[in-house]
C-alpha cells in the first residue's frame, strides 16, 4: 500500500504513478490527519509519498506516521517530492519512521509567498524527469533493493535542523491571509485545504483556522485569484497540476 499526503497535487500525482507501475493501493492520508481516523496496518510492503515543506516532513504529517503500525518484517520506503532539494529531510526522518530504501523527485515550486512559480518550461521539464524516474523508483519497490537516492542540496543541514524549526516558529500561522475584493464564496479553497482548516460560508469570504501548515492549496486552488498572503503573493502566480499534464 501506498500512502500518500498532498497538498496541490505534486505527490498524489507521484503516488498515482507509482501506484500504477506497482499495481499497488493508495490510501490519501489527509482524513486522517483531520479527524484523526484509524490508519491501516502495513505488512508487507509500506510505502509513504509527501511533500517536502521548508526542507522538513509538515508537522501534521509527521505525527500521524507516528501513529502508523507497520510489520517489523516490511519493506519500508519513502518518496518525497520537492521543488529543487529535500535538505536533511529524509535523515531526520528515518529517526522516527525507519525506512529501507529513499528517493527525492524534484516537481514544480508552489511556495509563492517566498518563491516565484517556476516558468511553463521549467514545470514541464521537472514533470518529464519525474516520469522517466518513478518507472526506476517502481522497479527498486517491486525487487525490495535498498536505495538512497535523495538530492539534499547545498547546506542541507543547515535548511533542515535551523532554518525549518525557525520557519515553524515564526512563518506558519493563519495571519496573512486574506481574499481580496471579487470573492464569489465558491468554496474551492475550503475543498483544496488538506488539513479541512478553511471555512466559507455563502456569501462570507474565507475563514482560516489553527491548524494551517503554510501548503497554500488555498491560493492555488482559488479560480479568480484572490486570496492572497499579506502582500508577497499579488504578483505571483498560481500552479494547478492540470495545466501541465
Amino acid at each position: 500500500m501506498i500512502l500518500y499526503f498532498s497538498a496541490t497535487g505534486n505527490s498524489r500525482w507521484v503516488a498515482s504513478r507509482l501506484a500504477s507501475e506497482l499495481g499497488d493501493s493508495m490510501f490519501d492520508l489527509s482524513a486522517c490527519l483531520c479527524s484523526g481516523a484509524p490508519l491501516p496496518r502495513l505488512s508487507d510492503v509500506a510505502g509513504i509519498v509527501f511533500p517536502i515543506h521548508s526542507w522538513y516532513v509538515a508537522r501534521p504529517l509527521l505525527e500521524a506516521l507516528s501513529r502508523l503500525d507497520v510489520s517489523s518484517s516490511a519493506y519500508r520506503y519513502a518518496v518525497c517530492t520537492c521543488g529543487d532539494d529535500a535538505g536533511k529531510a529524509m535523515e531526520r526522518l528515518s529517526r522516527h519512521f525507519p525506512f529501507d530504501a529513499a528517493w527525492s523527485v524534484q516537481m514544480p515550486n508552489t511556495y509563492v509567498p517566498m518563491f516565484d512559480l517556476d516558468g511553463d518550461a521549467l514545470c514541464r521539464s521537472k514533470l518529464e524527469a519525474a516520469s522517466r524516474l518513478l518507472p526506476s523508483i517502481a522497479s527498486a519497490v517491486r525487487n525490495r533493493q535498498r536505495v538512497w537516492q535523495v538530492h539534499e542540496g547545498s547546506f542541507a543541514w543547515l535548511k533542515t535542523y535551523v532554518v525549518n524549526p525557525l520557519f515553524v516558529r515564526f512563518v506558519i500561522g493563519v495571519r496573512g491571509f486574506y481574499a481580496m475584493d471579487g470573492c464569489t464564496s465558491c468554496g474551492q479553497c475550503a475543498r483544496a485545504c488538506p488539513l479541512d482548516n478553511v471555512r466559507v460560508s455563502p456569501g462570507t469570504r474565507p475563514r482560516w483556522g489553527n491548524r494551517c501548515m503554510h501548503c497554500m492549496a488555498c491560493l492555488h486552488a482559488c479560480p479568480l485569484g484572490v486570496l492572497q498572503y499579506k502582500k508577497s503573493t499579488r504578483r505571483r502566480g498560481r500552479y494547478r497540476l492540470a495545466d501541465y499534464l
